[in-house]
């Protein structure tokens, strides 16, 4: 069976805008789940991040086709009132990334990948980033 990943909103825009250290094992997660080697959630709230922060940088560039493109092979957990009260009590310091760590335990997922590993200490789910994924898967 797949592994379960929940990808981080840095994840998307690392690959998208070319962003280093770490762009390039963040397309090679994204391929793992074109390819069905990885099942791959991000949070309702991710997505939105990522179209608004696309769509403000990348004015000459479609971003339609990059948001598509993610809708095709990462599912969306739609971010219910519960989980985001449930992330109020999460001892994360940030609270989008309390939502991000719901959202991974709600869809059961294995790990979840960041480029910000800082902000998710203490998880019960493993936390890595996309190259240690890669290095290990």
């Amino acid at each position: 069976m797949p592994k379960r990943v929940f990808l981080d909103t840095n994840v998307f825009l690392d690959c998208f805008l070319g962003r280093e250290p770490g762009w390039r094992a963040t397309a090679k997660v994204l391929d793992m789940a074109l390819k069905n080697e990885i099942i791959a959630f991000t949070s309702s709230v991710s997505f939105c991040n990522v179209a608004y922060i696309l769509n403000k940088l990348e004015k000459t560039r479609i971003v339609e086709n990059d948001l598509q493109f993610l809708l095709n092979i990462v599912q969306i957990v739609p971010n219910t009132a519960q989980m985001l009260g449930q992330a109020l009590l999460e001892p994360l310091p940030d609270y989008e990334d309390c939502v991000q760590y719901v959202s991974a335990l709600k869809m059961e997922c294995n790990c979840l990948i960041t480029a910000n590993k800082k902000h998710f200490q203490h998880c019960k789910i493993q936390v890595m980033s996309a190259v240690e994924f890669c290095r290990e898967f």
